[in-house]
């Protein structure tokens, strides 16, 4: 099997070493350049699995649009260097897929990338994740980018912590013109330092119902359908779009521990509902917050539990792909 077929693509270029400032978030944001250069040919999720796991220090890894299937009892792929993971793409229709399949039982703890605590700069660009169970992304490490790339249709099992996207104590992560829609389990989950910016999060839920083993097991109580900001975390928002998430509790578009999510401005929200879950009033909406939700303050007359909405409702959608 060929895994250099060389093509010549359109790609996103950007600085990698660019730091999560609002100014440099304008200035590196990716646009189209035209190079000749080979990509790798993807055909499973074990391929691409060696692909990555036997890449050279620091390395650009092209891949060819593919579509391929992760089942979701599979293991993960641990990155393990930095490296920049990117769709080679000739035009927006291209493609690269990872389709999650068959239920994943509630008891694993499996996202489909893990980032180890050691390894920083890592990157990924134009991957569209279908499906996945058990979480895409769990990163440890600092500098984590992730642009250009849709999570659609992906879970995360009944538990207190994890997401689709997870970022842990003492990491670092900037998410830029990507898409998380109808995601189950919270979209993103954060506990670090976290830059969001050019963002659309549209119908996530903060708690799933879990399909497990054919059986259907739910959790309640939980908060941040599109974004949590945990103990710890510092997160920060730029001109992204809040549309129909929900939460169990509060948060359902973001929901913060304390007073340290900031809203840097062009942000909007709309119909971004409480709701109920339990079998009295199920679906029953409870409450709306289209902004930030913040469990504490740390200064003020307020103790907290307060909404902070975003700058208006959302107009039609742009980045809503």
């Amino acid at each position: 099997q060929n895994h250099n077929q060389s093509k010549q693509s359109y790609y996103y270029t950007a600085n990698m070493k660019c730091t999560p400032t609002l100014l440099s978030l304008i200035l590196c944001m990716p646009t189209y350049t035209f190079a000749s250069c080979a990509c790798e040919t993807i055909d499973s999720w074990e391929n691409l699995k060696n692909i990555i796991q036997s890449s050279s220090t620091d390395a650009l890894l092209r891949l060819c649009p593919f579509q391929i299937e992760k089942p979701n009892v599979e293991s993960s792929i641990t990155i393990p260097k930095s490296m920049h993971i990117m769709c080679a793409k000739e035009s927006r229709s291209d493609e690269c897929i990872i389709q999650g399949t068959h239920n994943t039982g509630s008891s694993t703890n499996n996202e489909a990338f893990k980032i180890p605590q050691n390894v920083h700069n890592v990157w990924f660009q134009g991957l569209n994740f279908q499906g996945i169970g058990n979480g895409v992304i769990k990163s440890e490490g600092l500098n984590l980018q992730i642009t250009d790339s849709t999570f659609e249709n992906c879970q995360f099992p009944p538990k207190s912590r994890g997401a689709i996207v997870l970022i842990e104590v003492n990491s670092t992560a900037t998410i830029i013109d990507t898409t998380f829609r109808n995601n189950k389990g919270g979209a993103v989950q954060s506990y670090g330092k976290l830059t969001v910016s050019h963002c659309a999060f549209t119908d996530n839920e903060s708690t799933p119902i879990w399909i497990s083993n054919d059986e259907t097991e739910s959790r309640g109580g939980g908060v941040g359908g599109a974004i949590m900001n945990g103990p710890g975390g510092y997160l920060k928002i730029y001109d992204s779009r809040f549309l129909r998430n929900e939460a169990d509790k509060n948060g359902p578009a973001v929901w913060s521990y304390e007073d340290t999510a900031i809203d840097l401005g062009s942000n909007c929200g709309t119909e971004n509902h409480i709701v109920g879950n339990s079998q009295s009033n199920e679906g029953v909406i409870l409450g709306v917050c289209d902004g930030i939700y913040y469990k504490e303050v740390s200064s003020g007359d307020s103790t907290g539990n307060l909404c902070a909405s975003f700058g208006g409702e959302c107009g039609s959608p742009i980045l809503d792909k």
